[in-house]
């Protein structure tokens, strides 16, 4: 959990400053910054879930998984620089994996003969957060041609803005959830 409030800070600090060259300088080379977000949040999440999930089967399926998207992610980046339907592509993928290992640890946890509560589980919420909103974006980002064909929007937002925006606070609950109950398990053992 102590590697939560860097990691944040670093997503907001990149969406930030991805904002700032789009809107004020025009620019669309902020895509370098969502790749790097993004191999960021790859390699966070498989890391997360490598030290929760205990089964060593999928702890080396995440550790592959994370190096072949690693592989992905760079060679988009480097023959596809400017095109955003490759970094999506590999974002799709990416997130759906990322999910699957999330909803990985929730199965995990559910048929286990742990007797403490589900959602008392920090490790639960952090799953619960992560894989509705990589499954979520995942899915509307490998819609994002059919959307932006169909001009598809809600609320006068386009739904490939306005999905990530709304789970973001599904996901960010999730983890303010987690934190809080670390810091409760922590306290009570102290």
């Amino acid at each position: 959990m102590k590697w939560f409030l860097p990691f944040l800070a670093f997503v907001f600090v990149g969406e930030l400053f991805a904002t700032y060259k789009f809107y004020y300088n025009h620019s669309w080379s902020n895509i370098n910054v969502y790749y790097l977000i993004g191999i960021i949040e790859l390699v966070f999440y498989s890391y997360i879930f490598y030290q929760l999930i205990p089964i060593s089967k999928i702890r080396k399926m995440i550790f592959y998984t994370c190096c072949i998207n690693l592989i992905f992610y760079t060679f988009s980046f480097l023959i596809y620089k400017g095109d955003y339907n490759y970094h999506l592509i590999t974002l799709t993928i990416s997130g759906f994996f990322i999910a699957f290992f999330a909803l990985s640890f929730i199965y995990i946890k559910f048929i286990s003969d742990d007797q403490t509560l589900l959602i008392e589980e920090p490790g639960f919420w952090i799953s619960f957060g992560v894989s509705i909103f990589f499954s979520g974006t995942s899915i509307v980002f490998s819609l994002y041609n059919f959307i932006v064909k169909n001009n598809l929007t809600l609320f006068g937002v386009k739904l490939y803005n306005f999905v990530p925006r709304v789970l973001c606070v599904i996901l960010y609950a999730s983890i303010s959830i987690a934190i809080i109950l670390c810091k409760k398990k922590t306290k009570a053992l102290s």
